[in-house]
């Protein structure tokens, strides 16, 4: 878990929680539990979404950043980037990661549990609904982790719908976040260098 980044810092330049991973306390091994989202574990929406990430840029973990640069006062030099040397890589088969892609793939083609709303992306993409079991009575919450294009992934979302109950819930949002960023340069929506938002 560690090395996907759930339960660890992501990096971000602004406060975060850290949750927790599953722990195997009295000597219980709790790994088969948190592969089903059962043990104690609790994960951010961008750590699921850096977790997404990993997996189809082909298991490179990197940290997040909300900063992609830092210009000069009159944007004529950039004077610091944001750091995107990955912080480590999965040791895993390639054969693995593309098993997990393809079935997250197959979540959102005819056949999959999505489709209803993908069928309407503009982009093919893979997805996976969850429940964040909350226990003690309490309705749980629904998650949902997508990324696209399928062939050469660029972006990855994950989405919480807190007492949601079921991700599937999320999955029209997630359709209509992909098709805004997709089709963002042919709308002309994008804001320009020294440009306000309106």
């Amino acid at each position: 878990y560690s090395a996907l980044g759930l339960g660890e810092p992501t990096g971000i330049e602004i406060g975060e929680k850290t949750g927790r991973q599953a722990t195997n306390e009295g000597g219980s091994n709790q790994a088969p539990w948190a592969a089903y989202g059962q043990a104690d574990q609790l994960y951010t929406p961008l750590q699921l979404a850096n977790y997404i990430a990993t997996l189809v840029s082909g298991g490179q973990h990197c940290p997040a950043h909300l900063l992609k640069s830092v210009k000069s006062y009159d944007n004529s030099e950039i004077i610091a980037t944001g750091d995107t040397t990955p912080l480590n890589t999965l040791n895993i088969s390639d054969s693995t990661l593309q098993a997990v892609k393809k079935g997250m793939y197959g979540y959102t083609q005819p056949g999959g549990m999505v489709y209803s709303y993908f069928k309407d992306c503009i982009v093919s993409a893979g997805a996976k609904t969850g429940t964040a079991q909350l226990g003690g009575g309490l309705k749980n919450n629904g998650v949902f982790v997508a990324f696209a294009p399928y062939d050469d992934p660029e972006i990855a979302i994950a989405l919480v719908l807190e007492k949601g109950d079921a991700g599937a819930a999320l999955a029209s949002t997630a359709v209509t976040i992909l098709n805004s960023y997709f089709s963002r340069e042919s709308t002309g929506s994008v804001l320009s260098d020294n440009e306000l938002i309106p």
